[in-house]
């Protein structure tokens, strides 16, 4: 037994144990997401360092966790049935008040589709295993979302620990950052993205446990986000010193990690945050604008745009190209050069996918952006149901936090405010942009998503303007 399968069952038992002494909806979040942090990734097959650490290997033959594969045993899933078994012995009668509603038939469907596509295709892994996969990676942090932090004080504790959580972060990323050796591989191994993307512009990007550097710079992006939000909505009479302490280290770790992507995506957050008639704007904007992300999304994986030809061939593209290997970000325009060269391969499966996880062997590259690994597996029935609960849910919600004044983010937290909703929506957009580019992914947004439905029960949620008046 190596080290790996004795760190995931350690973890599992002090998962379970975790129930014992804490409340299940806070045992719940610190379990799911301390396994995300902290857990080995998974088990790499032993290989000399220098092959391990080759760029063509660890690009092609290592896949992101989101999506099954051939390696199907990591920290995603350790993490995500840890906590299901410690809410089932603990507290399953609050399992039991689940009441599934219309927006939960995506989710449902995207966890049976490689089951579905079996029977018409030969998949591989066997569409009952990846089925099973989808069920733990995906749908499981979704229930557990919608049960436990449907309302304004789950979802301020479920963003507590993730900002608390990855606080812990903070030694690693100094001696990373600094000296960029990697502390995976003095318990585990070798890693293959160790090296990948690891010198920025000053210093290293820290790896820590992560599965990849820039999915270490989009958590702390997202983490700083929710940091600073949370301090700036902390009623006056709280202690704030330490919120404001830790909305600093959290945004001193995402600029230090120099993910330029995440970083952006990150301060587009804040000044939606920061100020309350952005913020109303936002809710507004929220149909139309998710509307665009997948309008945009279908324009770059249907290669209408021959994006390839334009940098190729066109002024413009080319004074882009050279912007980008000036400002040292060329490794943007080859993710999406890969991405392009792929794309007729997946129109051969378009509508329902190959049911390989490999199908991009035959190009000798992948794509690097999770959405189109996502389609050309399972085709774009499989990516709208990825997407469809998600997106749904956070329409639903922003929708109905219209008629809500930012002005009443200082709410009792038993009372349901738009700006809990609107920031963890804001998370998971986030997510499902970096996605484009990006397979590994910032993996508590499932959960996030899941937490904008109303309760569980079948019961609404308060209404802030009517608990008001009656007050």
């Amino acid at each position: 037994m190596n080290a790996i399968s004795i760190t995931y069952i350690a973890f599992f038992l002090l998962g379970i144990a975790a129930f014992y002494g804490l409340r299940p909806q806070k045992a719940v979040a610190i379990v799911y997401v301390s396994g995300l942090l902290f857990l080995p990734v998974s088990y790499y097959p032993s290989l000399p360092i220098e092959i391990a650490n080759a760029e063509m290997l660890s690009s092609y033959q290592i896949m992101t966790s989101a999506l099954p594969a051939d390696s199907l045993i990591n920290k995603a899933l350790i993490a995500a049935i840890t906590a299901l078994v410690g809410a089932m012995i603990f507290d399953y009668r609050k399992l039991a008040t689940f009441r599934p509603t219309v927006i939960d038939l995506p989710m449902v469907a995207w966890c049976l589709w490689p089951l579905i596509q079996s029977f018409f295709r030969h998949v591989s892994p066997a569409g009952w295993i990846s089925s099973l996969y989808i069920l733990a990676i995906w749908g499981l942090p979704w229930l557990l979302g919608r049960i436990y932090f449907h309302d304004r004080a789950g979802r301020l504790q479920l963003a507590d620990i993730v900002i608390g959580a990855t606080l812990f972060l903070l030694p690693i990323a100094i001696f990373e950052g600094i000296s960029g050796q990697r502390v995976y591989e003095w318990f585990f191994g070798v890693h293959p993205f160790a090296n990948v993307g690891a010198e920025r512009y000053f210093g290293y990007r820290p790896l820590a446990m992560f599965e990849d550097g820039n999915q270490y710079g989009l958590w702390v992006c997202c983490t700083a986000l929710l940091a600073v939000w949370r301090f700036k909505t902390l009623p006056s009479d709280h202690n704030r010193k330490l919120h404001c302490i830790a909305a600093v280290i959290l945004c001193m770790m995402a600029i230090a990690a120099q993910s330029i992507g995440a970083l952006l995506l990150m301060f587009i957050g804040m000044t939606v945050v920061l100020f309350d008639r952005l913020l109303r704007y936002s809710i507004r904007a929220a149909v139309p604008a998710m509307i665009l992300i997948s309008l945009a999304l279908a324009v770059y994986g249907s290669g209408v745009i021959p994006l390839r030809s334009i940098a190729k061939e066109t002024v413009v593209g080319q004074v882009a190209l050279d912007v980008l290997r000036t400002t040292g970000r060329s490794s943007f325009s080859w993710r999406i050069s890969q991405d392009q060269q792929t794309i007729p391969q997946i129109q051969e499966n378009l509508i329902t996918g190959s049911g390989q996880w490999d199908w991009w062997r035959e190009l000798g590259r992948r794509p690097w952006g999770l959405w189109l690994l996502l389609v050309g597996q399972f085709g774009l029935i499989g990516l709208m149901l990825a997407l469809g609960s998600p997106i749904a849910a956070m329409l639903s919600r922003l929708r109905n936090s219209q008629s809500i004044q930012a002005k009443t983010i200082e709410l009792d937290e038993t009372r349901d405010d738009p700006s809990s909703a609107l920031v963890l929506a804001m998370v998971v957009v986030i997510m499902l942009i970096d996605a484009l580019l990006n397979a590994f992914i910032f993996f508590p947004a499932v959960m996030f998503a899941g937490s904008l439905l109303y309760r569980s029960d079948g019961r609404k949620e308060p209404n802030p303007k009517a608990l008001q008046q009656l007050s």
